[in-house]
């Protein structure tokens, strides 16, 4: 059990706050007024897995008759993100704060200004306000921060760990996107894993949606495709390695990276600047749905090979698009693809090469599958944060 960044203990008795805003269970008189903070949302709501997440369940929540839900946003994106909650009214801006100063007023002077407006305040991404009066959630993505703080900026591991800790200890109920999460939380304080529900993730509908939209340099020719960034628990290098290992035999192969611009410590791996230079490498940033998409469906083969994930949810598009899928061993990337992909270790180069080549000469791609939506996600999060007896910190 993690002691190292607690940062104010064990939050007061989950059970009487509760009591005090009459949430035993979800059959309300009345719809509960819920906070989603969403601060880290951009005002186009584009962005990463959790900016995505934060935008799909707000829309999810927003449908139920049974949740009035409101958003935290930044000022920017206060007007742009009303039509997520259907008001203005229903839009709370954080104050004009620099940029790295908004954690730290969400964890400590957020509460004050929501007073007792809501039934429900639930973060999206690492923070809770501290003693708010209200039900508290927070959505657990993975514990990377804890695993491998390496793979973050020094300023971010830094100031975020300790608020982080003390979230996740204070919060009544956690919402993890799996069962792997779950269980590393758990590990990581059995207390606080107590107070956990797995609840997975789904396509976003706008990529399910979306027209596909070809990608010049790859369409005629065979492709795999990875989707993430290039930070080193991805493990970008063992399938980069692996491609030097293909082209031998398939000169005609290309491998497609699709991902964000760099925004940490790269690892690519030492095949990487040759194949980018011989073309056997093609690398796309900042692509729309429709482009994305079509990489999915017109893939050989899609890989996965990260060290850990909390989720991993280009293992989910790829078989709700209907894409041939190899992932690692990694208990996230398991559990949310099982018996639908091939599983290799993460280190198994020649292994990850022999796959791509099978998926190569393999035709055709497997059928796309009937795909979650976010409006189960909803439902599951609900039913976590306010259906079940609240135990006490």
């Amino acid at each position: 059990m993690s002691r190292g960044c607690d940062e104010e203990g064990w939050s007061r008795s989950a059970l009487s706050r509760a009591s005090r805003v009459g949430l035993g269970d979800v059959s309300t008189a009345s719809p509960t007024r819920w906070l989603l903070m969403a601060g880290h949302v951009p005002p186009d709501g584009s962005g990463g897995g959790i900016v995505r997440y934060t935008v799909e369940l707000a829309r999810a929540l927003h449908r139920r008759d049974d949740v009035e839900l409101h958003l935290l946003t930044s000022p920017a994106a206060a007007g742009p993100l009303a039509e997520l909650v259907g008001s203005p009214d229903r839009v709370v801006p954080l104050p004009a704060v620099p940029d790295p100063l908004v954690p730290a007023y969400e964890r400590a002077a957020l509460a004050r200004r929501l007073g007792a407006r809501f039934d429900v305040v639930q973060g999206a991404k690492h923070l809770l306000p501290r003693g708010v009066a209200a039900r508290t959630a927070l959505t657990v993505h993975d514990m990377i921060l804890f695993d491998r703080p390496g793979d973050f900026p020094l300023a971010k591991r830094t100031l975020l760990g300790r608020p982080y800790a003390a979230s996740l200890r204070q919060a009544d109920a956690l919402v993890c996107v799996s069962a792997a999460t779950r269980d590393r939380l758990t590990r990581w304080d059995a207390r606080v894993g107590a107070r956990a529900t797995a609840v997975p993730l789904a396509t976003s509908p706008k990529l399910l949606g979306a027209t596909a939209v070809p990608v010049p340099a790859l369409a005629g020719r065979p492709f795999g495709l990875v989707v993430g960034d290039s930070s080193p628990r991805k493990n970008l290098a063992v399938v980069v390695s692996a491609w030097a290992r293909v082209v031998k035999q398939r000169p005609d192969a290309v491998l497609a990276l699709v991902g964000p611009p760099n925004w940490g410590v790269d690892s690519y791996g030492p095949d990487h600047a040759g194949l980018l230079a011989s073309g056997h490498v093609v690398q796309l940033t900042g692509v729309d749905d429709g482009t994305l998409r079509w990489s999915y469906e017109n893939s050989s083969v899609v890989l996965t090979p990260s060290l850990v994930e909390g989720f991993g949810l280009p293992a989910v598009e790829a078989l709700d698009l209907g894409a041939r899928l190899v992932t690692s061993l990694d208990p996230a990337l398991v559990e949310v693809s099982g018996a639908a992909a091939e599983h290799l270790p993460a280190d198994d180069v020649p292994g990850w090469a022999a796959a791509v080549l099978r998926a190569l000469e393999e035709v055709p791609a497997p059928v796309p599958r009937t795909p979650r939506t976010w409006d189960d996600v909803a439902a599951e999060t609900v039913l976590a944060v306010l259906g079940r007896p609240v135990t006490g910190g």
